[in-house]
Formats: C-alpha cells, structure tokens, sequence
C-alpha cells in the first residue's frame, strides 16, 4: 500500500473518463442504445448482456452488430433516443470528494470522454461537477487519438499524470500516451475484463482511490 501511495500521490494531473466512472449513467446509455437496436429491428440488450458486448471506440461496437446502419444515422439516433430518455445520471461514490480534494491539493484534473458534449454539460451542471474540470474533452470517439493532444495542449509531463476509467479502453489509451493506468470497476466493464487490461493500479471505486491519496501513512 505504501508504494502504491507513494506512486498515486506524486501525479499533478488526473485525467478522468465521465461514464462508469465518474457518474452512472448506465440507465440512459442502455435506453438510448436499445432504442437505436430496436429502430433497426434488432432485439434489447440486458444490461449483462449489454456490459458484456460493449467496447469502445463505438464503431467497434456497432460494426459487429449493426453493420449495415452508417455512422452518422447511428449517432444522430442515439442523441436523440438519449435525449427523451427518462432514465437517471447519478453520481458515483466519491467522484465530488475526489475531485474536492484534487482541487485542495493543487491537482489539475481534465476530463477525456466519449460522452456527447451537450449531454456532459447537462449532466455536470446537474451534479455539480461543472467547475472542477481545468478542461475538459468530450466526444472523443477513440481516445487514443485525443490523449496526446490533451498532454500537448496542457503543457503536462507524462511521468506526474495518470488516467482514470473504466473500461479496457482507457487502460488502453493509458498505456498508448505512456501514462500511469488506474482501472476502477463502477462501470461497464467486469472486473475480469480490468484485469486482463493490465492497469497499473485497480481500485473498487473512487472512495478506495480517494483513501489512497490522502493517506499519508
């Protein structure tokens, strides 16, 4: 644990992914995408099934399942599917407390996220967690090819950043700008599926993070 601590402790730049780990908005996202399936004729995913099956880059995903719908029309369907959703976006446990103690400590926090924009705005207005983000980049649909431009933009060192997410691909995104790796398992992907990502650390959630930051014994 106190090489771990040590390791975390000493980054002055966090890097957060939105869905799965900062908020869930698993209830929506499922919603949206089973009402774009359905448009096609196609059946609902359960949400096991949905978490299962899902990946980024989206592409990836919909190549496999509905190869014959354009980009474009599937990404138009889904915003509008999202947006008459009833379904809840609510905050995961300690992602203010985090952010709240990044900000005590000096950490520059950034957002990198596939997310919509008009959607995170909505969502981070409503819960508060607009004014955390030193910036924030959204509707990066591969965030393999973002996550350079981010350090480049931001002037910041490889070594004193890390990137937070839940899903194989930002592990993966992680380990392509030659950044520090944290998995957290609230999100869409199974523990399993972190596991075989490879991360450099993985937390339950951002509480246990959060316990590793401020411990200083």
């Amino acid at each position: 644990m106190v090489k771990i601590f040590r390791k975390v402790y000493k980054f002055n730049n966090y890097i957060f992914d939105w869905s799965g780990t900062l908020v869930d908005d698993l209830g929506p996202v499922l919603d949206a995408t089973n009402r774009v399936f359905n448009h096609y004729g196609k059946d609902s995913f359960t949400r096991e099934e949905f978490c299962s099956e899902f990946c980024l880059p989206f592409k990836i995903f919909y190549d496999k399942f509905l190869p014959e719908a354009p980009m474009s029309e599937l990404e138009l369907l889904y915003t509008k599917f999202f947006n008459q959703s009833h379904e809840n976006v609510f905050l995961l446990p300690g992602a203010k407390e985090i952010l709240r103690e990044c900000s005590k400590l000096g950490i520059k926090t950034y957002l990198l996220s596939s997310i919509k924009k008009q959607h995170f705005e909505s969502q981070s207005a409503e819960l508060g967690l607009s004014d955390f983000f030193d910036f924030a980049y959204t509707e990066a649909l591969d965030k393999r090819d973002w996550i350079t431009m981010l350090l480049k933009d931001n002037n910041i060192k490889h070594e004193e950043t890390l990137f937070i997410g839940d899903m194989q691909h930002d592990i993966e995104t992680a380990r392509h700008a030659g950044i520090f790796s944290v998995g957290v398992l609230t999100g869409y992907n199974s523990k399993e599926m972190i596991e075989g990502s490879n991360p450099d650390l993985i937390v339950n959630d951002l509480v246990e993070l959060l316990e590793i930051i401020i411990n200083k014994s």
